[in-house]
């Protein structure tokens, strides 16, 4: 039987009047690998730092003795002003805790008195914190993070380089190479968004990691691929409490779809039970038969109305799902770009981001394209568009061809204006009430719609952006990272909207599970080549 790490026992977290969850329950035991999901705002990562903290307003949350913990944060802790070296040699919050315990005894050590008392068991703790120490690479993190760096393949970059000089991709590399030092001995380790600005090589590079990761693991993350990867058990949290599944996340799928469907099962008996309960009822009283009989049937009524009460106090309260389809403008020929020989260089790189690269892309083609940070994903996109321009060959996009480009950081949108602002200076022919109403459809609430788009999060104003795409006439669109700063939910809600689009499709996404449901192509970017593969994400892999 394996070991309890840590034993939550009816933890309830609020802010003001706001309850986040209620009386949640669960254990960590030893190689547990929790996935923690939700929608937005729903307290995944209130619960992980509640766990991580102890800072519960209600209930219990216990340690084992001598628990290490470790913790991957969303928000990566970056210094940009420092230089890759500088970076490197900053330590985790799992050797801070070891330093902070070896400085306190060492100061108690310094004291005269310290020796009068029975000192050896303290000494002895002393030498196993020294050697936890030692044997997590807390003595040279630099150069522990360093190996992780070259293996992420970041090895070519000169130390001495300022971080800020670094992609957005590169930070978050470096930043996960300095917070995975120091795992050795941890025993729980929690990770908020492990994956986010990760591309899909490295992502499966920490999968493998994690996997091999000897510590339990408690893990928020939207990508369902990467649960599915390395979670064996997944914690939803809705309406304020928590519904716990065994296996990772396609497991946790089928098993709530099995509940809810027994569920309805057991609701739709007890409510036929109850209607034949009452109908006996009835003709007892029609027959003025008022005996032990009618108390009888009374307190049967009674205890189901109660139990049909429970069962639907157990039915999840179900979020209003984002509601929209996308249709493509009708065109005559097959034919929608072609690209013929087409090179593209930038003066700050010392190699072609495209070197003579062909692809020809018909009506129905739905691609998405995969490579790592810096390859040329977005670039791609952006000549598509227009937006950049190549720098040899031909790139010919046919005539009746209208396309529709959402950029991963909303740059379509006027961020001083609100959401029924943005959508009026689009569509100056569309009712107001009609803007409410689809904003409405997009989980937009009364108060959202008069916030300026600066002030939203971003998951909002990807939602406002998707929504202006679908208002927009296009029959191919371009989709740069569609997915990121959406939950679950909204992730679906898009696949769903996107498989029925007769259009062109050109998406570039870190998403592997988003890839799997919409696209049957996969471009890869490598080393300025272009090469297609036919079928989805899953397909490619089992091919490449």
């Amino acid at each position: 039987m394996s070991r309890q790490l840590i034993r939550i026992e009816e933890i309830s977290r609020s802010y003001g009047p706001v309850d986040v969850f209620k009386d949640v329950s669960f254990a960590v035991d030893e190689g547990d690998r929790i996935g923690i999901v939700g929608h937005n705002g729903s307290g995944k990562t209130t619960l992980l730092n509640t766990i991580s903290r102890r800072d519960q307003d209600l209930g219990e949350i216990e340690f084992t003795d001598g628990l290490r913990i470790a913790y991957l944060t969303q928000v990566r802790d970056i210094d940009n002003d420092a230089t890759i070296e500088e970076e490197l040699a900053r330590k985790g919050r799992q050797f801070l805790e070891l330093e902070e315990e070896i400085a306190g005894i060492e100061a108690e050590m310094g004291k005269p008195e310290f020796y009068d008392g029975d000192w050896q068991p303290i000494l002895d703790r002393y030498a196993e914190l020294q050697q936890m120490l030692a044997s997590s690479g807390g003595a040279n993190v630099a150069g522990r993070a360093r190996s992780i760096l070259e293996r992420l393949g970041l090895g070519h970059h000169p130390l001495e380089m300022k971080v800020n000089d670094l992609s957005g991709g590169e930070r978050a590399k470096l930043a996960l190479a300095r917070q995975l030092v120091g795992l050795d001995g941890i025993d729980v380790l929690f990770l908020d968004e492990p994956t986010n600005h990760l591309d899909i090589e490295t992502t499966e590079w920490l999968e493998e990691f994690l996997i091999e990761f000897p510590g339990a693991m408690i893990i928020v993350s939207h990508d369902r691929y990467f649960l599915d990867k390395v979670c064996t058990r997944i914690i939803e949290i809705e309406s304020q409490m928590i519904w716990q599944y065994k296996g990772n996340y396609s497991e946790h799928l089928r098993q709530k779809l099995a509940n809810e469907s027994a569920l309805d099962d057991m609701i739709a008996t007890v409510e036929k039970k109850i209607k034949h309960t009452l109908g006996g009822l009835q003709h007892m009283k029609r027959n003025n038969k008022y005996d032990k009989s009618i108390s009888a049937k009374h307190k049967m009524l009674e205890r189901l109305q109660r139990q049909r009460k429970a069962l639907k106090a157990r039915v999840p309260k179900k979020r209003k799902a984002m509601n929209f389809s996308l249709k493509s403008v009708d065109k005559a020929s097959m034919d929608v770009l072609e690209l013929k020989q087409v090179s593209k260089r930038f003066d700050s790189l010392d190699k072609d981001i495209l070197k003579k690269a062909d692809l020809s892309i018909i009506k129905g083609q739905r691609i998405g394209v995969v490579g790592g940070n810096g390859s040329g994903k977005t670039t791609l996109l952006k000549m598509i568009n227009g937006d950049e321009n190549i720098s040899d060959g031909v790139l010919e996009v046919s005539p009746g061809v209208i396309l529709g480009y959402f950029h991963q950081d909303h740059r379509t949108l006027d961020f001083n204006l609100n959401p029924v602002e943005q959508i009026q200076r689009l569509r100056p022919d569309m009712a107001y009430g009609d803007i409410r109403a689809a904003l409405g459809r997009f989980q937009f609430a009364k108060e959202q719609v008069k916030t300026r788009l600066e002030d939203l999060s971003g998951g909002e104003r990807a939602r406002v952006a998707l929504l202006k795409l679908l208002l927009e006439d296009n029959n191919m669109l371009l989709l740069d990272e569609p997915t990121n700063h959406l939950d679950v939910d909204a992730k679906e809600s898009l696949e769903e909207a996107l498989g029925e689009y007769e259009g062109a499709l050109m998406t570039v996404s870190h998403d592997r599970w988003f890839l799997d449901q919409v696209v049957n192509w996969i471009l890869e970017l490598k080393d300025g080549a272009i090469k297609l593969f036919r079928g989805n994400y899953s397909d490619y892999v089992s091919r490449r």
